[in-house]
């Protein structure tokens, strides 16, 4: 994991390679929130016939919500990994909608959590929501807030591959939403 995440912090990689170094990392992640799915044998198809295999228990399958921009391609390694699940883009501040939550794994996955603003308003929004379990994923987080929200929110899950002791907000070249999307040298982008 660490040489993953360390391809992700290299100034030098942006834009694709940097998408694609994110989608490794959250193929990592991804472990242990399958591992943790209700499955059920089902019926397969194997080069020599039918076979046994196995399937998310139906009604169960994880909804993974990418929280955007940045979470994006986080979420995508994670859901390249559990297949059964929904991808679902949300915008900060947005309402989750109709998303059946109910009996579900929802899987929140950002990038980068740093003060836990966005984690925190989607945790809330989804604790009501009667899902089976909520599992936070990210990038990297920042020691002291991430020790908060596990205090906070015993009842879920964090799965994050690098926990950082600096507190960083970046902006142009720094962002990682701007490094990610091409976008450094936009006006919008600039602090």
């Amino acid at each position: 994991m660490q040489l993953l995440v360390n391809t992700t912090r290299q100034v030098e990689v942006a834009g694709p390679a940097l998408a694609d170094a994110h989608r490794a990392v959250g193929r990592c992640l991804a472990g242990p929130i399958a591992q943790a799915l209700p499955l059920e044998s089902v019926e397969i198809q194997h080069v020599v016939g039918a076979s046994e295999g196995v399937g998310v228990r139906p009604g169960h399958e994880p909804i993974i919500l990418a929280v955007m921009r940045a979470g994006l391609f986080v979420a995508e390694g994670i859901w390249s990994c559990v297949p059964a699940g929904a991808l679902v883009p949300h915008q900060d501040g947005e309402s989750l909608g109709s998303i059946p939550a109910q009996g579900r794994t929802v899987i929140v996955v950002d990038s980068v959590i740093n003060t836990g603003r966005s984690i925190r308003r989607l945790l809330e929004m989804l604790r009501p929501a009667g899902a089976q379990s909520i599992v936070v994923s990210a990038l990297v987080a920042y020691g002291p807030t991430l020790e908060t929200l596990v205090a906070e929110y015993a009842d879920v899950t964090f799965n994050i591959a690098r926990v950082s002791q600096r507190s960083y907000v970046g902006s142009g070249s720094t962002d990682t939403g701007a490094r990610l999307f091409g976008t450094t040298t936009w006006a919008g982008e600039l602090g």
